[in-house]
């Protein structure tokens, strides 16, 4: 008997862990054809910058030299990634960044313009308290909305903003996750890609 019980526990935990998200993911040109049809939001985390440490904690929003900044290569991934965009025709509206220099120039690099928007900026803090994830995600959402007339949405912000939200932690800088808003105050994460995959949405 406390086999059987095991057994079903862990089938119950199984599909419980496993939820829609996953089960709806797309790669390859399934994905690519899914940001040509529009009505995703693109979120991604800002470009290469070299070290990764919370310098949100003493930063200046508005000093550049007080932040860490997009390196070479951050600059590189960003305008090869805005091109691929650009030249498979994904339709891009709305262009959204934090406040952060990092993130602003990272969509400015990758897309040519921006919306500074304050709410998407990392708190300072190293350890966010559950109010403190509360505040991200409350400031993040309202912008998770389908975007209007075929378009895509770019949010260009920082891994703890979408991780606040519910969403997946991003691993590497310049890294993105395609959302699906479903009009009620949520989405489904239906697709990611790290900054040397776009291409390979073209031959999958």
């Amino acid at each position: 008997m406390r086999t059987l019980w095991t057994a079903v526990i862990a089938i119950v935990a199984a599909t419980l862990t496993s939820g829609p998200t996953a089960a709806q993911e797309l790669k390859g040109k399934a994905l690519l054809a899914a940001l040509k049809t529009g009505g995703h939001v693109i979120y991604f985390r800002h470009f290469e910058t070299g070290a990764d440490f919370a310098d949100q904690v003493t930063a200046d929003i508005e000093n550049c030299w007080s932040q860490r900044n997009v390196n070479a290569q951050g600059l590189r991934d960003a305008q090869r990634i805005g091109r691929f965009l650009y030249d498979q025709k994904v339709p891009i509206g709305r262009v959204l960044a934090s406040p952060f220099c990092r993130t602003r120039h990272s969509a400015d690099l990758a897309f040519g313009r921006y919306e500074r928007i304050d709410g998407l900026k990392i708190l300072p803090s190293k350890d966010y308290t559950p109010e403190q994830n509360a505040a991200m995600k409350a400031a993040m959402m309202p912008f998770v909305v389908p975007p209007a007339d075929g378009k895509n949405t770019v949010i260009m912000a920082h891994d703890d903003n979408l991780v606040a939200a519910g969403g997946p932690l991003l691993d590497v800088q310049g890294e993105a996750a395609v959302l699906k808003p479903d009009g009620k105050g949520g989405f489904t994460v239906v697709g990611r890609l790290k900054p040397d995959q776009w291409r390979l949405l073209t031959s999958k």
